[in-house]
C-alpha cells in the first residue's frame, strides 16, 4: 500500500482554486473582435467583458457565465443566435480565467464577478449559465440581480455534493474531512453557502434547465433538484451531447431561444 501524504490535501486544493486558462482559437477570437470590448473592475481585478449587438434593445439584454476552466469565446454557437434573434448579448471571461486578472478562483468568486457585471451591464432581460457558471447566476439572483428568465445548462446545484464527490474520487478516507476544512477556510464560509436551500431565495423567475442524462462531469441528479426546488423551472433533458458539446447543439441553442423570447 502506498504512503497515504498530507500534501495530497493541498496539491488537491490547489487543483480546485487555479483553473488552467484555455488560449483562443482563431475562431474565438473572430467572436471577441466582432464586440465592444469592456474592462470591469472587480474587487480589484480586471475583468475583461464584451458586449454584442449594442444596436438591439436594452430590454432583451442577456449575460452570458461560462463555466470552470472555461471563456466568454466558448459562447460561439449561441452568441450568432442570440443577435439573430434580436438580444443583446454581454458576457466575460471570470477571475483567473481568459483575459481576466487573477490567480486563484472558485464558484463563490464566479458568483460575486456576475454581480457585479450585472450591474455594470444595467437591468438584464436574462442570464444563461454553464457549468459552474449555472451557480454563479444562482448567486447572483441571491445577493439581488433581477431577470425575466434564466437557463441552466449542465450545472451543479450543491456544493456540498459536487465537493463529496471530488474528495471520494481523490483522496482517501482520512483526509477528506482535512481538505473539506481547507477549502471552507478559504471560501470564508461553509460550502452550503452554495447549495441551492441557501440561494433559493433568489428564485423569483421562470427558468430552463437543460442538462444531459449521461454527463460525466455534473451528474443529471443535480438538475433534478434544481427543478425540484424552483417552483417556475422546466428541465429539459438531452442525450449524447456531454458536459461542454452541449453548448453547440442547435437544438438547445434553437431551444433556448424560444424560452427567453417568449
Amino acid at each position: 500500500m502506498s504512503e497515504v501524504k498530507p500534501d495530497q490535501v493541498e496539491a488537491l486544493f490547489h487543483g480546485f482554486t487555479h483553473p488552467r486558462r484555455k488560449p483562443l482559437s482563431d475562431a474565438e477570437q473572430g467572436l471577441l473582435d466582432q464586440a465592444e470590448a469592456h474592462d470591469i473592475v472587480h474587487e480589484g481585478l480586471h475583468l475583461s467583458a464584451w458586449l454584442w449587438g449594442k444596436q438591439h434593445p436594452v430590454e432583451r439584454r442577456v449575460l452570458l457565465m461560462h463555466g470552470w476552466e472555461s471563456r466568454a469565446a466558448h459562447w460561439g454557437g449561441f452568441v450568432p443566435a442570440l443577435l439573430a434573434a434580436d438580444f443583446q448579448v454581454c458576457a466575460f471571461d471570470g477571475p483567473a480565467h481568459g483575459d481576466s486578472d487573477g490567480q486563484q478562483a472558485d464558484v463563490i468568486s464566479f458568483g460575486r464577478a456576475a454581480a457585479s457585471v450585472a450591474q455594470y451591464f444595467g437591468p438584464l432581460h436574462a442570464t444563461i449559465g454553464h457549468s459552474a457558471g449555472s451557480p454563479a447566476t444562482l448567486y447572483a439572483f441571491s445577493q439581488g440581480i433581477k431577470v425575466n428568465a434564466s437557463v441552466h445548462i449542465s450545472g451543479p446545484s450543491s456544493l456540498v455534493r459536487m465537493l463529496g464527490n471530488l474528495e471520494r474520487g481523490m483522496l482517501p478516507a482520512e483526509l477528506r474531512q482535512a481538505f473539506r476544512q481547507r477549502f471552507e477556510a478559504y471560501l470564508g464560509q461553509p460550502a452550503s453557502a452554495m447549495d441551492i436551500e441557501s440561494l433559493q431565495h433568489g428564485l423569483r423567475h421562470r427558468a430552463l434547465i437543460v442538462h444531459d442524462r449521461e454527463d460525466a462531469e455534473v451528474p443529471y441528479s443535480e438538475a433534478v433538484a434544481l427543478q425540484q426546488a424552483w417552483p417556475q423551472a422546466e428541465l429539459v433533458s438531452v442525450e449524447g451531447l456531454g458536459h461542454r458539446r452541449i453548448l453547440k447543439d442547435p437544438d438547445v441553442i434553437a431551444r433556448t431561444i424560444a424560452f427567453l423570447a417568449n
